[in-house]
């Protein structure tokens, strides 16, 4: 067994297989040969367990054969004299290095292992501008170790302004410290988001009346007989107050997506992932009415050839106006079918979390307050004969 030198690594071929070049003055120091590249290793037995271990030192190229040699020592002198697994202490050193990383530099990483695998495209476009605008300026240079609890707390005190957008930062944050514990960037719960209170949401929520349902429907289809808008906005706005869909779900619906045997729509991606919705004889003659343009996927067309439908903001303010509902915003048309659903459907709580492809049900129910109206209804009726 030779010392290991450059030459000797350099002799080593590759021989379509890995193997070891071990060293005869260091025991356990050694270089794996790979196909495609060298490394070396140091093998040893963990002073708590007693179990075979190694740990990689670098590889050949990145680092010469001498310096893996001192490297080897540190280790063997680790394991012999002080009893300490050099993995620990390797794992120190990178924790160290990673707690002295400025925000910026973490952030990158939480937006390639975090906010790209797990947030939609539609997500990551809302959180562009709070990211940049007031994230990033606040925390940018800051180590992401030395964040505190009493930071966030001016950072909440510096967008007291817009309550919202504070909000949805705050939530953003927290999600970001909580992945920063979880890959060692800061100590275990020390997330400096805890604690900090965030803005009550306020619940907007419309619901169409009977009545208003009535008159937006007459000037929906008048304005779709005319020609006076876009059919296809038209029918977008028409498909989502009948199905109780979101607008992006509706706006970049595929030809494919449709089952009008079955009478559903087969969403292959949604805020929930997959989804099943299915349709009523409304929304199904809706579609039915709806032109199929060659060469493009999508129901609702847009304006260049084979896109979607994207922008029906402007058309929906003109038709709320003129149907003076002007309070009701494009997804209350969603909080409507729910209030129809319930109370003029009989649908219970179960029925519209899936109706409405919730996750869970705690989101669904926000809407548990149309249920209790529902029952003291029906509860008025049974002694309404004996009043």
């Amino acid at each position: 067994m030779p010392q290991l030198t450059k030459a000797v690594i350099d002799r080593s071929h590759n021989k379509g297989k890995v193997y070891m070049v071990w060293d005869d003055t260091i025991k356990g120091f050694g270089c794996k040969i790979h196909p495609s590249k060298k490394t070396f290793v140091y093998c040893f037995r963990s002073p708590q367990n007693k179990k075979l271990a190694y740990i990689t030192i670098g590889v050949y190229g990145s680092i010469t054969v001498d310096e893996a040699r001192t490297q080897a020592k540190k280790f063997a002198h680790s394991v012999q004299i002080e009893k300490i697994d050099p993995r620990e202490i390797k794992n120190v050193k990178r924790v160290e290095v990673q707690q002295s990383v400025t925000f910026e530099e973490f952030w990158q990483v939480f937006t390639e292992k975090y906010i790209n695998q797990h947030h939609k495209p539609s997500t990551v476009n809302r959180n562009a501008s709070r990211i940049n605008l007031y994230i990033l300026p606040y925390f940018g240079k800051k180590p992401i170790a030395a964040i505190e609890r009493k930071d966030m707390l001016a950072f909440k005190d510096s967008l007291s302004h817009i309550k919202g957008t504070c909000t949805k930062c705050l939530r953003l944050l927290t999600t970001a410290f909580n992945q920063a514990e979880l890959w060692e960037y800061i100590p275990l719960n020390t997330n400096p988001c805890k604690g900090v209170p965030k803005h009550p949401d306020k619940k907007m929520e419309n619901y169409l009346t009977d009545e208003q349902l009535e008159r937006l429907e007459k000037i929906l289809l008048k304005k779709a007989d005319m020609a006076i808008e876009s059919s296809y906005t038209i029918n977008a706005l028409r498909l989502i107050i009948y199905t109780g869909c979101r607008k992006g779900e509706i706006l970049s619906l595929q030809w494919e997506e449709v089952d009008l045997i079955h009478s559903c729509l087969r969403l292959k991606d949604s805020k929930t992932g997959k989804r099943v919705i299915p349709l009523n004889d409304i929304a199904k003659g809706i579609i039915l009415g709806i032109e199929k343009k060659e060469n493009n996927p999508y129901v609702f067309c847009g304006d260049k050839p084979g896109t979607h439908l994207v922008n029906i903001q402007t058309t929906w303010h003109g038709i709320r106006m003129e149907a003076e509902i002007p309070d009701v915003r494009i997804h209350d048309l969603r909080h409507s079918f729910a209030s129809f659903a319930i109370n003029n459907g009989g649908v219970d709580l179960i029925e519209l979390k899936d109706l409405l492809g919730h996750r869970n049900i705690t989101t669904t129910e926000r809407y548990i307050h149309l249920t209790n109206k529902k029952l003291l209804d029906a509860t008025n009726r049974v002694f309404k004969q004996k009043i």
